[in-house]
């Protein structure tokens, strides 16, 4: 078992997207344990509403490409559209942060919202 570290996000109808993603996430993975949702704003102009982020945290024997698989059929079944995110629309974004004791992201891992998320899963 590795520990698994997602960050989820989403801009559009973001608190019933982020919960949802959270119903969805706890049914492929029943141990998860996620944050609280913090409110943040886009690293690029083109996204012209604020973000709902949040952290998950599990355990899991599967490797790191399945995991990615079960998230890419969550977005997807969320309605999340490629040409989306030209438009500045996240319906849902979930990436995998770390596997075990890699971290997949840096660039991700090193934002401010994640490190003071992160605090959370510790305490």
């Amino acid at each position: 078992m590795v520990k698994i570290l997602l960050s989820l996000g989403s801009n559009i109808y973001s608190k019933q997207n982020i919960d949802k993603a959270r119903r969805m996430l706890t049914h492929y993975f029943p141990d998860v344990v996620f944050t609280q949702s913090v409110i943040t704003t886009g690293d690029n102009e083109k996204y012209l509403f604020p973000f709902r982020n949040a952290l998950a945290v599990f355990n899991s024997e599967l490797p790191p490409d399945e995991i990615i698989q079960k998230i890419k059929s969550i977005e997807f079944a969320m309605g999340r559209q490629p040409r989306d995110k030209e438009a500045g629309k996240i319906v849902i974004d979930i990436d995998l942060l770390q596997y075990g004791d890699e971290i997949l992201r840096p660039d991700d891992y090193a934002r401010a919202y994640v490190q003071a998320l992160l605090t959370q899963l510790i305490s």
